[in-house]
């Protein structure tokens, strides 16, 4: 019987790495689809566009592109289903960069709260990217937060914007194990974070609603779930097999 406990926790070990695959996952290869990304509300902003111009995915050939925008700017959001547990967001910007230093630009990765009702800024806002008229203005990466504005707003992270891709990502930790927020930029993690306020978590956002002069084009976006649950479904599994045993 202890044998079969020994196998059965060297199975759950490695196991569990491998179910950890996002529970929303999207390389734009359909298009953006109106079932799946909608357009931001409050606004006037246009939906993310489909484009063929830059794909990040080995194989594939779309993206959803934001277009140079005024006065208001391009932006979807998505359901990734409630978790009040961990959840990393992550995508993949492409840009041109034709940055001259004076004209509005604007990219966005966002987590946000479960409001219960219309997707808004009511629970929570996670962001990640590049905003003018903010700390750090169109030429470099900062992030905001709830808990944030009330501690100084949008903070610079002091990573500039560059030409091809980049990758932007969020880890927010569940308020039961201290809420915290960490930012990543090309997979390094910032020296700065912030705290999530909302207990739970539901809609992914790319792009802003603000003005901006350049293209930008986002790739495959992918918001992973809890890892404690998955931890708890492999020993779901081992303590099957100890009974059995």
């Amino acid at each position: 019987m202890r044998s079969a406990i020994w196998v059965s926790l060297f199975v759950a070990a490695f196991c569990v790495p491998a179910l950890a695959a996002p529970n929303f996952f999207d390389d734009f290869e359909n298009g953006v689809q109106g079932s799946i990304w909608s357009k931001w509300t409050g606004g006037s902003q246009e939906i993310l566009q489909t484009s063929t111009n830059h794909n990040y995915t080995p194989g594939g050939s779309k993206s959803a592109q934001a277009h140079p925008a005024d006065p208001t700017g391009y932006s979807a959001y998505a359901d990734f289903g409630t978790t009040d547990g961990f959840v990393r967001a992550e995508v993949y910007v492409f840009e041109d960069y034709n940055y001259t230093g004076d004209q509005p630009t604007a990219n966005m990765l966002c987590l946000i709260g479960d409001t219960g009702g219309t997707v808004g800024f009511g629970a929570d806002y996670l962001q990640l990217g590049a905003v003018s008229g903010y700390a750090g203005g169109a030429a470099n990466y900062s992030f905001r937060t709830m808990y944030g504005d009330s501690h100084g707003g949008t903070q610079d992270l002091g990573v500039s914007r560059k030409a091809g891709w980049t990758k932007l990502a969020i880890e927010a930790d569940s308020l039961d194990d201290g809420g915290q927020v960490r930012f990543y930029i090309d997979d390094i993690l910032m020296p700065t974070t912030s705290q999530r306020t909302a207990a739970n978590l539901r809609w992914v956002r790319l792009g802003i609603n603000s003005k901006n002069y350049e293209n930008f084009w986002y790739d495959d976006v992918k918001v992973t779930p809890e890892p404690a649950s998955l931890l708890l479904l492999g020993l779901g599994g081992l303590l099957i097999r100890r009974r059995r045993a």
